[in-house]
């Protein structure tokens, strides 16, 4: 499924040829258009995925999928299987529908791959955004797949919390 290699056990992962922990030079990003967005660096390939850069580190890959005239739900059983071939079980699968008026309804399904430990500092998630009408037989959905790596206790509440439920107490 989209380029994703199996992981074994504190096996940095990759996605789509890149490693996550990579410098900037080493991802050859230097020749990818890039924008700050808050505090990451996110440069844009030309195959739909976007590489994102803290400290000039890869902390991020996100693969996109184009829209499909297809439901969150069919979508996700397309491709539940090779997912879960590649990372087992998944810790959550959430299906959250709005009504955004006028008879538009946005579904978002979400499978969450995320084990946070000091030894595999990293998580996937698969994220399905379906918009339809109300009654209508017509849907549209587009999804990502990502993969998100914590190596700082400063990166994100989640990063310090795994980072520090592991690490001992310094030696004296």
């Amino acid at each position: 499924m989209c380029g994703v290699l199996p992981v074994t056990a504190q096996e940095i992962p990759t996605l789509r040829g890149y490693r996550l922990g990579a410098s900037f030079q080493e991802a050859r990003a230097n020749r990818l258009p890039c924008q700050q967005i808050e505090t990451r660096l996110r440069c844009d390939r030309p195959d739909s995925v976007w590489l994102f850069f803290e400290h000039d580190t890869l902390t991020g890959i996100v693969v996109n999928f184009p829209f499909r005239p297809v439901t969150a739900q069919a979508r996700w059983f397309a491709v539940s299987d090779s997912l879960i071939a590649l990372h087992g079980e998944p810790d959550s699968v959430t299906v959250k529908s709005d009504i955004l008026g006028a008879g538009a309804v946005m579904t978002i399904l979400k499978a969450h791959w995320v084990h946070l430990t000091a030894a595999q500092p990293w998580g996937s998630t698969y994220t399905i955004i379906e918009g339809s009408i109300i009654g209508g037989k017509r849907a549209n959905s587009f999804a990502t797949f990502d993969i998100s790596a914590c190596f700082w206790p400063d990166q994100a509440p989640l990063c310090a919390k795994a980072l520090k439920r592991t690490r001992s107490a310094p030696e004296h």
